[in-house]
């Protein structure tokens, strides 16, 4: 947990990629909280809320219909300011949202907003495989992690008076078009499926130290090529005992 919220907070570099850290921030939900998947959603200031990393193509699904459908407990957290539970095995609320995410076998989620102060910049969304709510310590924790993800996002913005943070978050928008464009390229040349795909292009980043962005541009370009190769995924929190 310690380490998770240090590598939040080393935001302050020249080469600071977004979509990068938002994914790292994706991954620590995965590994300190008890869920299948995450996602998480910007909005640029004055844009529309858009998602910008998810840990698995069935969540980025999920995530991408509920954004067309307009409607779904991510968007209320969003909307309001304030954390969403919902159980996905009660159709009554959001029922287009809920039987789409309930299809790809996801029974609950938990959403909380990427909230500074009055600023509401995005939200984490946490998706389980069980039908019950998630545990209060570990939606404590989530909300931390939210909070720190708004902070460490405005915290960048102090490297370039000139940036500012609208045109950081758009700038995430962009690199991940790049990024997906990669995870089909590699879909289709190495007759794999999307989950696969960009775990190797993450594990080729995190290996030769580079940005994910600039590997996937190279990879599309075809000036890089990754091998074939078995996926690294991030450790899952061990499940405690019952009792």
């Amino acid at each position: 947990m310690t380490a998770a919220f240090v590598d939040l907070a080393d935001t302050l570099v020249d080469d600071f990629d977004p979509v990068d850290f938002l994914y790292r921030v994706a991954e620590h939900c995965t590994s300190l909280l008890d869920i299948s998947d995450a996602g998480v959603m910007l909005a640029p200031l004055g844009g529309p809320l858009r998602l910008v990393a998810a840990t698995s193509e069935r969540v980025r699904l999920v995530e991408l219909f509920e954004l067309d459908a307009a409607q779904g407990p991510c968007l209320a957290a969003y909307q309001d300011g304030v954390p969403v539970s919902h159980d996905l095995t009660v159709s009554g609320q959001w029922p287009e949202f809920t039987g789409r995410a309930h299809k790809e076998g996801y029974l609950s989620v938990y959403a909380a907003p990427v909230r500074l102060r009055e600023e509401t910049l995005g939200v984490l969304n946490l998706f389980r495989r069980i039908p019950a709510p998630l545990p209060e310590i570990d939606q404590q924790l989530a909300r931390a992690l939210a909070d720190a993800t708004a902070i460490s996002l405005f915290q960048q913005t102090t490297l370039d008076h000139h940036r500012t943070l609208s045109a950081q978050l758009q700038q995430a928008l962009t690199t991940r078009s790049i990024v997906e464009q990669c995870k089909g390229f590699l879909t289709a040349r190495q007759h794999t499926d999307p989950d696969t795909a960009f775990q190797r292009l993450r594990t080729y980043a995190r290996h030769h130290q580079r940005r994910i962005a600039d590997v996937a541009a190279d990879i599309v370009a075809g000036t890089l090529t990754v091998e074939d190769g078995p996926p690294q995924r991030p450790a899952k929190r061990p499940t405690p005992p019952v009792g």
